[in-house]
């Protein structure tokens, strides 16, 4: 996701400065990501781009698409039977605007879930984060504000996590024993960070990729095609696109059950 410049003042909770980064790993990525970036941009229209690299919701809950209507539940079947094995499904990069709407539709049909939250999006959201845990799913960690966790040097990788914990716990939730990292990124400091604070690493085996603006019957499509016992689905409710996989997952949870599998926290 598109991050905003950085400004001089005060250094926000869990934000390495400059200083704690790794300057030539950070480089070096960078370069190759605007190397691949550029000749994947050339294809395509800037309304695509605008899809591929959407702004993250923000904290106007005006701004939310309504999707959920009474149409779309009204079928909702609540049947939870594990023939074939569990599926887990998660969220990631909220807890923000759409967020309320994915808990209804996960209520409706009596799912749990784990929501992988960021700690900014905690501390300007706490109300929904208590709905999160309310609701019977899991507030689970997923750094202060989505950096490259292996950018990072161990003091800011710990204050990532650490603050993150501290800013789901202050709105009321109980504290995290899971992580996931950002994009994926990790190596033996974050892993071990993350075991220093009591967090599990979890990453994911189905991934969406719903944040680029896919349609919601190409959403489901791709969770029921790829979907095996003890697979972890990736999704998001913190990222512009999220409206579509609102709208994708009455599909995917019936399809899923249809198939014999159970939706359950077990994310393994």
């Amino acid at each position: 996701m598109t991050r905003k410049k950085r400004t001089a003042g005060p250094t926000r909770p869990g934000r390495p400065t400059r200083r704690e980064r790794h300057p030539r790993r950070q480089l070096r990525r960078h370069l190759l990501e605007l190397g691949f970036g550029a000749l994947a941009l050339a294809a395509i229209t800037p309304l695509a781009q605008d899809a591929l690299f959407p702004q993250p919701s923000g904290g106007d809950t005006a701004r939310a698409k309504t999707v959920v209507s009474r149409a779309m539940l009204q079928n909702a079947d609540t049947s939870n039977v594990c023939r074939r094995g569990r599926v887990a499904l998660t969220f990631d990069d909220g807890p923000d605007v759409y967020t309320p709407q994915i808990l209804e539709v996960l209520r409706a049909y009596n799912v749990r879930a784990t929501f992988f939250m960021m700690g900014e999006k905690a501390t300007a959201h706490p109300d929904l984060v208590r709905a999160v845990v309310a609701g019977g799913h899991l507030a689970q960690n997923h750094s202060w504000d989505h950096p490259h966790m292996t950018d990072l040097d161990p003091a800011a990788v710990r204050r990532q996590l650490a603050d993150t914990n501290a800013a789901i716990t202050r709105a009321g939730a109980p504290r995290p024993t899971q992580f996931r990292p950002p994009f994926g990124d990790t190596d033996g400091i974050v892993d071990g960070q993350a075991r220093a604070l009591g967090l599990r690493v979890v990453r994911w085996s189905v991934d969406t990729t719903d944040w680029r603006g896919r349609r919601p019957a190409d959403i489901a499509a791709t969770v029921l095609d790829q979907a095996v016992p003890g697979s972890v689905v990736l999704m998001h409710d913190g990222v512009a696109n999220s409206a579509t996989t609102i709208e994708a997952l009455p599909t995917i949870i019936s399809g899923l059950r249809a198939r014999g599998f159970c939706t359950a926290l077990d994310t393994g």
